[in-house]
């Protein structure tokens, strides 16, 4: 497969998945906060994650998709709060996606219900050593 043909192909995938701007949330697996950890030696939080995962360019559903992540296991640098989501909270997560739309770089957010963070995580993010955005 080309790299365009992977690139188009990718799209139509993401696109599908988005109807009206509405994207239906991943199942939620079963996490605890040992799944989930923000490493000292670059302050991101590293978790796994429903993929394939859509990054958007803002913290809200409507925002331009900029990329998927593809890998089930992903890191993000910062949270920030943004439109209600899936999870019950406001929680975004960014990170660099692992494929880029043509038209964004590969940074965007994810709610926090696409991410395997717990509740207690998302309570307060930065006390567990995420900075927010």
């Amino acid at each position: 497969m080309t790299g365009i043909s992977k690139h188009l192909s990718l799209w139509t995938a993401a696109l599908a998945l988005t109807v009206g701007g509405v994207i239906a949330a991943p199942a939620a697996g079963a996490a605890s906060d040992d799944d989930c950890v923000v490493r000292v030696s670059d302050n991101r939080l590293w978790c796994g994650n429903n993929s394939p995962v859509i990054t958007r360019k803002g913290a809200c559903h409507e925002a331009p998709v900029t990329g998927q992540l593809l890998a089930n296991y992903s890191w993000f640098d910062c949270w920030t709060s943004g439109e209600l989501h899936g999870g019950g909270n406001t929680i975004w997560y960014h990170t660099a996606a692992d494929w880029a739309h043509p038209n964004y770089d590969e940074w965007g957010y994810v709610p926090a219900d696409w991410v395997g963070t717990t509740g207690s995580f998302e309570a307060d993010p930065t006390a567990h050593g995420l900075r927010r955005c």
